[in-house]
């Protein structure tokens, strides 16, 4: 796909002033984006008077398209990165090992997919060492596809995401419910879902929720679906948990989130109630939002653990497995 054409003529709001710039003819960059439509399968580009702009199909893979040329630019430079530290080894012969990630060494390669990296780094990273205090690993975070992705390849040994469907050589094994939780400001009274004056009223509160092109988007409206009867008016588009967390805490909005994504606060909600039996509303002074547990009958997700069946570290993983 030649996305490099794409997000010129983008920036350029113009087809000649983008061949100009790609050192290319115009009919022969129109022919581009054309292939380009025709490969993805709709209109991206709306010729008008005034330039050239995205269609809201297009606009939907503007993010991914600058994150692709930003990776295809960084594939470039490794190049450029291998050779630097072949310079290095070369001045200090002593150092066998300059770059953990550069070498292929026996260290276990683990790959979570984002955000869950920055949520459940901690659990996983204490449960791995309870079993084995000497256990040398790489982590990588990156989206669910790409780390199912190499897991195919076996560029990594374990991988832990919230979306698998089964492909072959890969093997899964379910580790956590992932229920869905409504979060919103401190001071609100949350009464149970349910009770209809309050969901309509609600209705009209501020929501913040990621684009509709990641794949959480879609349980989350079915849960606003069953939860409130409809989609709320005034819906703000995020990207990232941290944001979202911090117009929660600011007391701005609501949000439907899943336990995953505040491992810590549902930990520290467990530490309070032995039994492990929680309430459905969970508010506490140093917890800067409060969240109503949305029960069973709501759509959820499953975090699993993923791992090639010809792994060389099965026995590892195996252990790994029953810490985790």
């Amino acid at each position: 796909m030649d996305l490099h054409s794409l997000v010129t003529v983008v920036r350029e709001k113009s087809i000649s002033k983008a061949s100009r710039v790609l050192h290319l003819s115009q009919p022969a960059l129109t022919i581009r984006l054309q292939k380009l439509e025709q490969e993805l399968g709709f209109v991206i580009l709306e010729r008008t008077r005034s330039g050239v702009y995205l269609t809201k199909n297009g606009a939907s893979i503007m993010h991914h398209a600058a994150k692709a040329i930003q990776q295809m630019n960084a594939m470039r430079d490794f190049e450029d990165n291998s050779t630097l530290i072949n310079r290095i080894k070369l001045l200090h012969p002593e150092q066998n090992d300059t770059e953990g990630l550069s070498s292929n060494d026996d260290n276990l390669k683990i790959g979570i997919a984002n955000p869950l990296g920055s949520t459940m780094f901690k659990p996983i990273f204490h449960k791995l060492y309870s079993f084995d205090p000497e256990l040398r690993y790489h982590m990588l975070s990156d989206s669910n596809e790409v780390i199912l992705d190499l897991l195919s390849l076996g560029d990594i040994d374990l991988g832990i995401v919230p979306y698998f469907e089964k492909r072959e050589g890969l093997e899964s094994i379910p580790i956590l419910c992932d229920e869905m939780l409504l979060l919103g400001p401190k001071d609100d009274n949350v009464p149970d879902s349910g009770q209809l004056d309050y969901m309509n009223t609600l209705l009209q509160k501020t929501f913040f929720a990621f684009y509709s092109n990641q794949p959480l988007r879609t349980i989350i409206n079915e849960v606003m679906l069953k939860l409130l009867g409809n989609i709320p008016k005034d819906l703000r588009k995020i990207n990232d948990t941290g944001i979202i967390l911090q117009m929660i805490s600011k007391g701005l909005g609501y949000t439907i989130f899943p336990s995953s994504f505040i491992y810590d606060t549902m930990d520290f909600f467990k530490s309070l109630y032995p039994s492990g039996v929680l309430p459905s509303i969970l508010r506490h002074e140093s917890v800067p939002f409060q969240i109503q547990r949305l029960g069973k009958e709501f759509p959820s997700r499953t975090i699993q653990l993923i791992y090639p069946v010809s792994s060389p570290y099965r026995k590892t993983i195996q252990f790994a497995i029953e810490a985790l």
